[in-house]
């Protein structure tokens, strides 16, 4: 998938932070609100194989509406908001604030009048313990106007788990790559078959709709799902944990199964074992990651899109030790020597062998 629309960075040292609680890594986004630069720090519910999803984590879920904004900071609204479907909590009237300058870029700012699916926390705050707290609307919620296709998904699974007592839920997406107007995008695949397979060996199958969006309702074990179903196409298995009446998201990027692997020898003719072989892509798009042979220097990277890349060792070297070691393929010197390898379509290249230089004294 491609990187997020916004840009992640680091940075805590800004002048106006937007905090989430916590319940995982926490990753600190720097953008602009008004004019001014603000930090968004935010996290998500995780679990082994997939995101976790349903009401797990909230104090109330429901769709509503925004009675009333109040502006309390730069950043921070105070919402009035009056149910109409409630998934958990009371059905009665609702306070909650949001920090509005962290919430989705594409979402627009909340108004009086607005209908939403509304996911909201009671934030934890060390010496708070068993204190009433007000409510917030927090960044990493999957909270959105009742007019988005997203959204109906998630009021979609919500009803599916009401209904539920024995199963979980398994939900989410399967996407893939284009190309449109020299822009690469992700874009749902719809009639996408994809199989569960719990660790008794008892298997379901399910299509995704028009959204490329599929549930699984399962009862609870671990599993294997994958979208794996056809030729040509590939996407990381998952294998998610599912709970009585919970739900776990998952989702599937697919990628041409395209194939580079090789040998890389060093210079005395022994496997160049644990060496970080750079892969380069050139077209349609730029990026480049490395991945490390084995013990007999024998390197592989599957699920690989059509287009041009070159290979490489110590190419992307931090230390003066590997730059002094650095090759491309065919075994050159300068990257304009690299041979560039054209993949195909779901093609496999096997024969990427190179033979490092000797070690410098």
């Amino acid at each position: 998938m491609l990187p997020s629309r916004r840009l992640r960075v680091f940075l805590f040292g800004l002048a106006v932070a937007c905090v989430v609680p916590s319940l995982s890594a926490v990753i600190a986004e720097m953008r602009e609100f008004h004019g001014k630069k603000v930090t968004c720090l935010h996290s998500g519910l995780s679990s082994t194989g997939g995101k976790i999803c349903g009401t797990y984590g909230y104090a109330r879920v429901f769709t509503g509406t925004v009675k009333a904004v109040t502006e309390i900071s730069f950043t921070d609204r105070r919402l009035e908001l009056t149910p109409d479907e409630t998934f958990l909590g009371p059905a009665t009237e609702v306070t909650t604030t949001v920090n509005q300058a962290c919430m989705p870029l594409h979402d627009p700012e909340l108004q009086a009048g607005d209908k939403w699916l509304f996911y909201l926390q009671s934030p934890w705050r060390p010496g708070q313990e068993g204190q009433k707290q007000e409510l917030v609307l927090p960044y990493d919620s999957r909270s959105g106007p009742l007019n988005l296709d997203s959204t109906q998904e998630e009021i979609s699974t919500l009803r599916h788990l009401a209904r539920l007592t024995d199963s979980g839920v398994v939900a989410g997406r399967v996407t893939r790559l284009e190309k449109k107007e020299e822009k690469i995008e992700s874009v749902p695949v719809s009639d996408w078959a994809l199989n569960a397979k719990s660790s008794s060996g008892t298997e379901y199958k399910t299509l995704t709709d028009s959204n490329g969006h599929f549930e699984f309702e399962l009862p609870p074990d671990s599993y294997s799902v994958t979208a794996n179903t056809q030729q040509g196409s590939w996407a990381p298995d998952r294998d998610p944990f599912v709970r009585k009446a919970e739900c776990v998201d998952v989702d599937f990027p697919l990628h041409a199964d395209g194939q580079i692997s090789g040998t890389v020898t060093r210079a005395d003719g022994k496997p160049a074992s644990n060496a970080q072989v750079a892969i380069l892509r050139l077209s349609p798009w730029h990026e480049y990651f490395t991945v490390q042979t084995d013990k007999q220097g024998h390197f592989e990277v599957k699920g690989q899109e059509p287009g041009r890349y070159i290979v490489g060792e110590g190419v992307l070297a931090n230390t003066i030790a590997e730059w002094r070691l650095h090759v491309y393929y065919p075994g050159v010197s300068s990257r304009e020597q690299a041979m560039p390898i054209d993949l195909g379509e779901g093609e496999s290249r096997n024969d990427i062998d190179f033979n490092l230089p000797p070690t410098p004294k």
